[in-house]
């Protein structure tokens, strides 16, 4: 096998696109809502501040204090409230296929691509840790700081599951039959 031109690409089907959202984005969703947040509060006080008189410092102190005390008491049930929301869509959304096909998996000889409406990552080939083989599914074990695992049904028709775990054998790691 010619690994300089290694190219698959494969569609996902509905429950591994809803564990694909399970463990990829909603991570990064309530990353981006906590940072979104955070930067609406800084501007809140950073606006207070030049809204204020001079005199008025140790109490914009306190008002900015009580904003921030305030903040970090709701931040993880806004965060929380938000991420479900935009999830709750993304759970209707999968019922029309035109959504379910913007789902794919796409690896080359260098890097695995996730493709979604919801954000996109990229990993590359030798941050692969291990890769599992079962009856029913294929499982790449990524080594990052949330511990991402890749689920890939075997179920699929259109799928060369074969060559895929041919590459992997050949130039990542050691495939893992169970």
């Amino acid at each position: 096998m010619n690994t300089s031109n290694f190219s698959l690409e494969f569609e996902l089907n509905v429950s591994e696109i809803q564990k694909l959202n399970k463990m990829y984005f909603k991570h990064l969703y309530k990353e981006r809502v906590l940072i979104v947040s955070s930067l609406i509060v800084l501007s809140l006080i950073l606006f207070d501040f030049f809204r204020t008189s001079d005199n008025d410092t140790t109490q914009w102190i306190i008002r900015s204090l009580m904003l921030i005390v305030f903040f970090l008491l709701i931040q993880y049930s806004l965060i929380n409230a938000v991420c479900k929301l935009i999830f709750g869509l993304a759970k209707k959304l999968l019922r029309f296929n035109s959504f379910i096909s913007k789902y794919k998996f796409n690896f080359t000889n260098s890097l695995i691509y996730l493709h979604s409406p919801l954000g996109e990552f990229t990993h590359k080939w030798n941050e692969i840790e291990k890769a599992i083989l079962t009856k029913d599914f294929f499982f790449l074990y990524v080594k990052k700081r949330n511990g991402y695992i890749i689920t890939i049904s075997n179920k699929g028709n259109k799928r060369n599951i074969d060559e895929l775990i041919a590459f992997i054998e050949k130039n990542v790691t050691h495939v893992v039959k169970v």
